[in-house]
């Protein structure tokens, strides 16, 4: 008898091993990635390298669309109000997580009408000048802004972004002034400071990199506590007396909050693993991206704290939105 018992819970436990397998959820239509940012940024191009290895996996093409527009609420607001499917998701930076502190109302619920898929990779942010400026490194840069308090303009993408607070911290920390010019990408930041009609500006390292190898932009100081292999001469802020300084963009997948789990599951799985492809890893590397390629639990718990983080940052430089 108790061997009947024990051959019928073997089957009844695999069949359920099978029907899981057969159950596994697959889209049926193509996955749309929204980029909650005007084109160009790094969003951009993680989400490009990615696009192809993702078709390949999930059975489905991956369309990429920008949508830009109030410190990414918009965008981020059209998948929080989206069908929880897995057929939409959102790739965004450190907004997300700043966005919380910074507004005292959202059109969605961060933490609950947004799922975590991965946590894609990070980059560091690069501080880079106008040719024009008399500037070679960072303590000429922050000389000059003593002398010249409230002339220096820098571009950010836009009020409250990681861009705007890692400068203004530095102000902060250096007892300098220098007036803050808002753009809506990041695209725009650097066409406007090789034109000269701002002087400086905290941009990510795989943008501003190839402005810099190019010689339309000069690298002053790498706001990461290493130095970046696409520019390795150039000194970090922390060298360059500010010790434990940093300034980075962290970019993180995510669903419209109830999406079931296995979805979620499946897309983290797939995201995952095409993050890990060593062609696909070479290629953010090449671009200044440090791929990080976490688990659903770990994605939520570095959002939780990065939110924590930021509320802190926010209070101290006493940042304000338009």
């Amino acid at each position: 008898m108790k061997a009947i018992v024990s051959w019928v819970a073997f089957v009844v436990a695999t069949v359920g091993l099978v029907s899981t397998a057969v159950a596994q959820w697959s889209p049926t239509q193509p996955i749309r990635v929204i980029i909650p940012y005007a084109a160009g940024g790094t969003s951009d191009i993680i989400a490009r390298v990615m696009a192809e290895p993702l078709r390949e996996r999930l059975g489905q093409s991956v369309v990429l669309e920008n949508r830009g527009g109030g410190a990414t609420q918009i965008g981020t607001g059209m998948v929080a109000k989206s069908k929880p499917d897995g057929h939409t998701v959102l790739l965004v930076a450190n907004t997300f997580n700043i966005n919380p502190s910074l507004f005292s109302k959202l059109p969605y619920d961060s933490l609950n009408d947004l799922a975590p898929i991965t946590y894609a990779g990070v980059t560091p942010h690069t501080i880079v000048v106008n040719n024009a400026l008399p500037v070679a490194n960072l303590k000429e840069l922050l000389d000059l802004a003593r002398k010249r308090p409230g002339e220096i303009s820098y571009g950010s993408v836009g009020n409250g972004t990681s861009f705007h607070l890692g400068t203004e911290e530095l102000k902060k920390l250096s007892g300098t002034s220098m007036i803050h010019v808002p753009y809506k990408g990041m695209g725009q930041v650097l066409t406007d400071l090789m034109a000269g009609n701002i002087q400086v500006a905290f941009a990510n390292t795989p943008n501003a990199a190839p402005l810099v190898q190019e010689g339309k932009l000069r690298a002053i100081a790498v706001a990461h506590p290493t130095r970046v292999h696409q520019l390795p001469d150039v000194p970090t802020v922390a060298e360059q007396g500010f010790p434990g300084f940093a300034s980075t963009s962290g970019f993180i997948y995510l669903a419209a909050g109830g999406t079931p789990p296995d979805i979620l599951d499946r897309l983290n799985t797939e995201f995952v693993a095409v993050l890990k492809l060593p062609a696909v890893r070479d290629a953010l590397t090449k671009q200044g991206v440090e791929v990080m390629a976490t688990t659903r639990a770990e994605t939520a718990e570095f959002i939780r704290n990065e939110m924590k983080k930021y509320a802190e940052v926010v209070k101290f430089s006493g940042a304000k939105v338009d």
